[in-house]
Formats: structure tokens, C-alpha cells, sequence
């Protein structure tokens, strides 16, 4: 596989798995504990915007070869 396709691949799994823990978190708002539902969400939701950004720069400069 490309490795620019490899870290959209990266990418989307990391958005879905962001989602569902904000739905997790937004289940458990009222427990003191669902912090970190919400800080794991936002890590993950970061860390896939960062491989989508990369893989979008990777291909910008590779278009060129």
C-alpha cells in the first residue's frame, strides 16, 4: 500500500475511534471519571487530523516525482 494511503487509512480510524469516545463520554458526562473519555477523544480526534494534514503534504511535494 502507498504510504500516503496508509496514513489516510490511519487517519480515518483514528476519527471513528475519536467519535465513538466522545459519544462515550457524552453518555457518562455525570461521572467524575469520564474525563478521561473526553481527554482520549480529543487525543485521538488531534492525532487525526495530524495524519491527514501529513498525508495532504506528502502528496503535495511527491506529485512533483
Amino acid at each position: 500500500m502507498d504510504e500516503v494511503l496508509k496514513l489516510e487509512v490511519h487517519g480515518s480510524v483514528m476519527l471513528v475511534v475519536g467519535m465513538i469516545l466522545v459519544l462515550v463520554w457524552s453518555f457518562l458526562v455525570s461521572q467524575w471519571w469520564s474525563v478521561v473519555f473526553l481527554y482520549l477523544a480529543v487525543f485521538f480526534l488531534a492525532e487525526a487530523i495530524w495524519h491527514y494534514a501529513l498525508a495532504d503534504r506528502l502528496r503535495y511535494f511527491n506529485r512533483d516525482k
